[in-house]
């Protein structure tokens, strides 16, 4: 099982807000994304609990770790969702109509590979500069 920024769903850690307010201990960033996901998920979310550092990391109380993407990779032997034979599931579709560059990486990846995918992410970091 690969272990790398792409979650098996194709999501870029890289790009992904609660990976980037945890990674920089942005406080402020973390405030304000646990009002949004407060009100989106119809619960009350502490910045406390606004952390991940990536979507294969085995931290206990990472975002990551409650992912059923990532559970059902893992009890697959999946590296990525795009191999599995119901790809992609009804959870899946939901998720990219809300997320659509996380099915956009997967196509990528499953077109071109995994390493052609990571190198074309590093080219447009520089040509960003």
């Amino acid at each position: 099982m690969a272990r790398s920024p792409i979650g098996c769903c194709g999501l870029h850690c890289g790009m992904c807000e609660i990976y980037i307010a945890s990674t920089t201990s942005d406080e402020k960033r973390k405030a304000k994304l646990a009002d949004r996901l407060s009100k989106e998920m119809g619960k009350k979310i502490s910045p406390d609990n606004v952390h991940c550092w990536g979507c294969w990391a085995n931290n206990r109380n990472c975002w990551g770790k409650k992912c059923n993407f990532r559970k059902c990779s893992n009890e697959k032997g999946l590296d990525f969702c795009y191999k599995c034979s119901e790809f992609p599931c009804d959870e899946l579709v939901a998720f990219y109509e809300k997320n659509p560059d996380a099915r956009e990486n997967l196509t990528h990846i499953s077109k071109r590979g995994f390493e052609f995918f990571i190198s074309d992410i590093l080219m447009q970091g520089t040509e960003d500069e």
